[in-house]
């Protein structure tokens, strides 16, 4: 088949590759180069323990004091309130609990095959020396921040991921690096991260042109012409592409797409920041978690990233470089020898991470166009989730039976969009 990915993130890329490798013929359309967007400058984890979903009972209590602190792990800017408003009121419903456990029973069925779908992948690309398997920690600075968390690690352990748990002098044997104030490191030791997820997107993408896939569109993607109730042309900003499939992987611009295949999600984009600095005195031994701020300090070939927080404020706002120097500020609860003033040379960066509320990304085929496969919304978990999210577009293309129920993750579980046309 002629089959065109819309989206050159690390989610498009992976159901492109996974494409070709069964003997499409793709093309890939996306006005950034490869990894650009949010899938170059996030966290690099690859967590297979990251179903828990953003809203947890009690979380709301929380939110106040989040959105009161400058240098808490949430964010709304005034003037985007009254818009994001539904969406929130859709995740205030997905708290609870009985929601709670089923989205985490759903996205664990997506998250447990990550290594099984990504290391045949990675070697495919000639990137394996990126992926490093010795887990992820937690850091926290007292027994009652941890028990605070307790519903997250218990729906972990109950759904069969590891957790070693060091206290006192035991968390400095781990790494001596880290601060004497944290009282209680969880370490994740089947997880992993991307040395570089930046240089991954780029492997996938060289990947594709070396073994066939047609040269990449950098146009943005307008809608569809329909002949006999398919998708028989994409038209983008460059002219149209005739094609027998689509898979729209868009990120956070899939809504205007999606809503032309016959579904209207409620897609929002939590907006994440992240500061890699280049030339650090220190790193940790593994990614580190800091359990109040919710963001990360992983290390990466370029440096040590710090990465994390949630900014609602639209696709379109500028940056706001104050939750990035905020990540900075909060640099020595972890590491106090990498002080504000010895940070030396860094990158700032703002990414827009495609996010649904009930925390679960959008996998399926459209319901009105039998040969429209949708695959966004994948919030955090993005690259973990990429490679197996290919594999099931694949799947989906091609009339095989799905690896894993993908009912959860139903295009129109949210409904549908106005009336079908011939013509968009």
């Amino acid at each position: 088949m002629r089959v065109a990915v819309i989206g050159a993130g690390v989610v498009g890329l992976a159901c492109a590759a996974t494409l070709t490798q069964r003997g499409h013929h793709v093309r890939w359309i996306d006005p950034d180069p490869p990894g650009r967007g949010c899938s170059g400058g996030n966290a690099g984890l690859f967590s297979l323990s990251s179903f828990v979903p953003l809203a947890l009972p009690g979380a709301w209590a929380k939110a106040p004091g989040w959105l009161t602190d400058p240098q808490g792990p949430l964010t709304i800017r005034p003037a985007y309130l009254s818009r994001v408003l539904p969406w929130l009121w859709q995740l205030h419903r997905s708290s609870r609990l009985d929601r709670v456990v089923a989205s985490a029973d759903a996205m664990h069925t997506l998250l447990a095959p990550t290594w099984d779908a990504w290391l045949p992948l990675a070697q495919w690309a000639g990137a394996s020396a990126l992926i490093r398997r010795d887990g992820w920690a937690a850091a926290y600075r007292s027994k009652m921040a941890l028990d605070g968390d307790a519903l997250g690690w218990r729906l972990r352990t109950e759904r069969g991921i590891r957790i070693d748990t060091l206290t006192g002098g035991s968390v400095r044997e781990f790494d001596p690096n880290l601060s004497p104030a944290i009282t209680h490191l969880l370490h994740l030791p089947d997880q992993g991260h991307c040395l570089d997820p930046l240089g991954l997107c780029q492997a996938l993408a060289r990947a594709l042109l070396a073994h066939g896939a047609d040269a990449p569109v950098p146009a943005r993607a307008l809608g569809f012409e329909v002949r006999d109730g398919r998708i028989a042309q994409v038209h983008t900003e460059r002219g149209s592409i005739d094609v027998d499939a689509v898979v729209v992987a868009a990120g956070a611009f899939s809504g205007p797409l999606a809503a032309q295949l016959g579904v209207r999600v409620p897609l929002d984009t939590e907006r994440g920041y992240h500061v890699t600095l280049k030339s650090p005195s220190v790193m940790p031994r593994v990614p580190l978690l800091e359990a109040a701020g919710k963001w990360f300090a992983t290390p990466m070939t370029a440096g040590l990233r710090l990465a994390g927080t949630v900014e609602f404020a639209g696709l379109d706002a500028p940056p706001d470089w104050r939750r990035a120097e905020a990540l900075l500020d909060q640099l020595p609860n972890l590491l106090p020898q990498l002080s504000h003033s010895a940070v030396g040379d860094a990158d700032r960066w703002m990414g827009r991470r495609p996010s649904l509320p009930d925390s679960r990304p959008v996998i399926g085929r459209s319901p009105r166009f039998a040969n429209a496969v949708l695959a966004f919304g994948h919030a955090h978990v993005g690259l973990t989730s990429a490679a197996m999210t290919g594999r099931l577009v694949a799947q989906l293309l091609t009339g095989e039976p799905p690896s894993i129920d993908l009912s959860p993750f139903a295009p129109d579980r949210f409904g549908a969009a106005p009336g079908p046309s011939s013509r968009h």
